[in-house]
Parts: C-alpha cells; sequence; structure tokens
C-alpha cells in the first residue's frame, strides 16, 4: 500500500506546491535535462566533447546491428525464409532510425536550447498571472508529465518482454531441460553468420551482451525523441488556451465612453495602452507558436520524414509476423506489441500536428468573438485584430522536405498503405 501511494504521489506530483510564483521548466519537468544529456546536448558544459561520447557509441552500435541484419535479411531472402527475413528488416529498420534522430538533435542543439528557454520563460511568467492562467497552464504541464511516464512505461514493457521471454528460456533449459533434448540456447533478436555457429560458446556471450545494449538503447532514444516532440508541440498548445483567455477578456473592466474623448485625452490614451498591452501578448505568444512549428520542424524534420515513410513498410511487416505465427497455431505478443507501439509513435505526433493546427484556428474564431463589434472600444484595435485574424488562417503545421504536413490525414494514409502491403505479402507468401 505504501508503495502504490508513493507511485501515485510521483504520478499526480500531490507533493508539488503548485502555488509557488517561482516554479520553472526544469523544477516541474526535472528529467528532461537527464533525457537530453543521452541525445548529446549538455547544460552546465555545452561545448564539452564529452558529449559526444554516447551518440557516437550508440551509432557504431546501431550501424553495426543494421549491418548484421541486412546480412541476415539476404541470407532469409536467398533461403526463403521469408518470416525470418521480414523479422530482421522490422530490427533494421528501428537500428536505422538511431543515427538519424542523434545527428538531427545534434546539429539542431541550439534550437533546442532555444525552445527550452522560450518554455523556461513561460512558466516563470505564467505562473505570476492569473489563477485561471496559471491553472490552466500547470493542469496541461501535469498532464505532460503523466503522459511522458506512460509512454515509457509502455516502450520499457516492450522491452522487458524481450529480455524476459528470453531469459525465460534461458532458466528452463538449465534448470528443467535433459541432455538429451538438443536445446539451442536462445538470443533476444534471431542471429545468422555466413562461417560459422552464433549460438556456439563464447560467440553466444558476446552477441547476447550486444543484444542487451542494443534492447536498452533503442527505447533510450527513440523514445526520448519522441517524448521531447510531443512535450513541446503540448506546451504551445496550452500556451495557445491561454492566448484564447486573453482574447475572452479583452474589453473587460474598460470604460468604453473613453471612446469621445480626443485622443490625447489621458483616460484614452490609458485605454488605449492597456489595450494594446493585451494585443501585445497575443501577438508575443502567438508568434511563439509559429516560431516553436519552425524551429521542432527544422530540427526533428529529418527523423519524421523518415518515420512517416518507413512506418508503413514496418507495420505492414510485424502484422506479417503476428498473422504468420497465427497461422502456425501460435500468437507472437511481443511482435504484435511492437507492432502496436509503431502505431502509436507515428500515431502521436500526427494527432498533435491536427492538435496544434485546429487550435490555431480557434485563435481567430476567438478574436472574432471577443466582443469587438459589441463595443465602441473595438475601433480602437480593429486593425490589429484584422492582422490576428489573418495571420491565424495561415495553418501552423510541421512541414519538411518530403513531409508536406504532419496530421492526421497522413497518419490515415499510412495505415492504408500498410494494409495494401500486407494484403500483397499475404496472397503473395
Amino acid at each position: 500500500m505504501v508503495l502504490l501511494k508513493t507511485l501515485k504521489t510521483f504520478f499526480t506530483k500531490d507533493d508539488f506546491d503548485f502555488d509557488s510564483k517561482n516554479i520553472d521548466l526544469y523544477k516541474f519537468h526535472p528529467h528532461i535535462r537527464i533525457f537530453l544529456v543521452f541525445n548529446g546536448i549538455f547544460f552546465n558544459n555545452s561545448e564539452s566533447y564529452i558529449r559526444y561520447c554516447w551518440p557516437v557509441l550508440s551509432t557504431m552500435l546501431a550501424l553495426v546491428g543494421a549491418a548484421i541484419e541486412l546480412m541476415i535479411i539476404h541470407h532469409g531472402i536467398i533461403t526463403g525464409d521469408y518470416s525470418f527475413a521480414t523479422e530482421c528488416f522490422c530490427y533494421f529498420i528501428i537500428l536505422t532510425t538511431i543515427p538519424l534522430v542523434y545527428i538531427s538533435v545534434l546539429f539542431g542543439r541550439n534550437k533546442i536550447f532555444q525552445l527550452l528557454n522560450s518554455m523556461d520563460r513561460d512558466f516563470l511568467y505564467i505562473c505570476r498571472l492569473e489563477p485561471k492562467y496559471r491553472n490552466l497552464f500547470l493542469n496541461g504541464q501535469l498532464l505532460i508529465w503523466q503522459l511522458c511516464i506512460v509512454w515509457f512505461v509502455f516502450a520499457m514493457s516492450i522491452v522487458t518482454m524481450f529480455l524476459i521471454s528470453t531469459i525465460a528460456i534461458l532458466f528452463y533449459q538449465s534448470l528443467f531441460a535433459t541432455q538429451t533434448e538438443n536445446t539451442v540456447r536462445p538470443l533476444i533478436f534471431p542471429l545468422w553468420l555466413p562461417e560459422d555457429d552464433p549460438y556456439r560458446t563464447p560467440n553466444y556471450e558476446v552477441f547476447f551482451f550486444f543484444e542487451i545494449i542494443v534492447c536498452l538503447m533503442v527505447p533510450q532514444i527513440f523514445c526520448v525523441y519522441v517524448y521531447v516532440l510531443f512535450h513541446i508541440l503540448l506546451h504551445r498548445y496550452y500556451v495557445m488556451d491561454l492566448i484564447i483567455f486573453d482574447c475572452e477578456v479583452m474589453f473587460n473592466d474598460l470604460d468604453e465612453r473613453v471612446i469621445d474623448l480626443p485622443q490625447n485625452d489621458p483616460n484614452r490614451m490609458k485605454v488605449q495602452l492597456i489595450l494594446n498591452k493585451r494585443i501585445e501578448r497575443i501577438v508575443k505568444w502567438h508568434n511563439m507558436v509559429f516560431e516553436t512549428i519552425n524551429d521542432v520542424s527544422s530540427v526533428y524534420g529529418p527523423p519524421l520524414v523518415y518515420q512517416v515513410i518507413i512506418s508503413s513498410l514496418a507495420i505492414c511487416l510485424m502484422a506479417y509476423q503476428v498473422a504468420e505465427s497465427l497461422d502456425n497455431g501460435k500468437f507472437h505478443v511481443i511482435f504484435a506489441m511492437l507492432c502496436i507501439a509503431t502505431c502509436v509513435q507515428l500515431w502521436i505526433p500526427c494527432y498533435l500536428g491536427t492538435l496544434i493546427r485546429n487550435k490555431a484556428f480557434t485563435i481567430g474564431d476567438a478574436i472574432w468573438s471577443s466582443g469587438w463589434h459589441e463595443t465602441s472600444l473595438g475601433r480602437l484595435v480593429r486593425q490589429n485584430l484584422i492582422i490576428i485574424i489573418m495571420r491565424s488562417q495561415k495553418p501552423v503545421s510541421i512541414k519538411f522536405t518530403g513531409l508536406p504536413n504532419l496530421d492526421l490525414e497522413t497518419f490515415s494514409s499510412v495505415m492504408s498503405t500498410s494494409y495494401s502491403y500486407f494484403n500483397i505479402l499475404r496472397q503473395y507468401k
């Protein structure tokens, strides 16, 4: 019970001081620095060459693993073992994502610093605003925290199942199997060597250790990439909610009678100044949304393009593996979960892309419904409101060369293509 209570407190942040005026990004999300360190981004000594050690090592291991998988794929095709080849091709796709993510993050680290600094300033500023602003923003940040935990638990559960299933077989062979059973020690991923037996000692021990490292490396890299992406996008999503709040109260507590006063009258100038300040904050936050999307597109554009292009093939092959195991009277639980994870990792950015796009259009509607036509004060800021409405008609979407838009329509297209590939494979197997 104590453990469950501790986990619940950790998940819901019950021990966090939400009323503090000095909450910053790193107090609320202390894990983000740790995650980015493994991506080669240091915060204290940002120019240290040590930051390249883990990315270079991980990239080398991923490339070695990808080369081995290519060799095995070729062997599977030559021998006609297409189930074996398709499984290895799935692993090849996953491994080749690692160097692409590292290169994108390391080349775009200055923009990542800028994004984090901007998000940190949002925390410090919004936490000093009225309760309705602060509460909405912090509730959104709490959701980001919880989604982070759920995402990593889900990803690590798949890795854990790969490890446990292999270790369980080893335990059985060690404790219960007899010498006459002629058992072969299992590896986490299937392996083949052209001139040697990978399952003999010491080959088995070397490859088993290598596969454990790869198992732990992939979620650490790929899951961090997906998490940072949805963290940044959801952060801006909740900032846009605050913009809509500002639109709703734009003309509150202002005296309409000043419109009849001369332009240089102090009372009219005071009201004009208040309106200008409110418009300025809306424009500032609105521009930050566009800047953030542009930065995210430039930093994470290459892995997103690869993710969209290759996911249809990966999902198809994983579904094929599950279907093949069902044909043989078995259910490949681990591969089914891996297939679900592949769909989820694509759905997350696509869903957020649609969410951000629709919320950005809502800002224009909020400006239009702000009550400018019901008060004479609307004449003081009419031109500004028109500019904001026109600006809000520009779609806010993640774009990159080879990726016109990232939205649910893209996800639907990928899934449709995967299903077509799957049917072709099943017909000509």
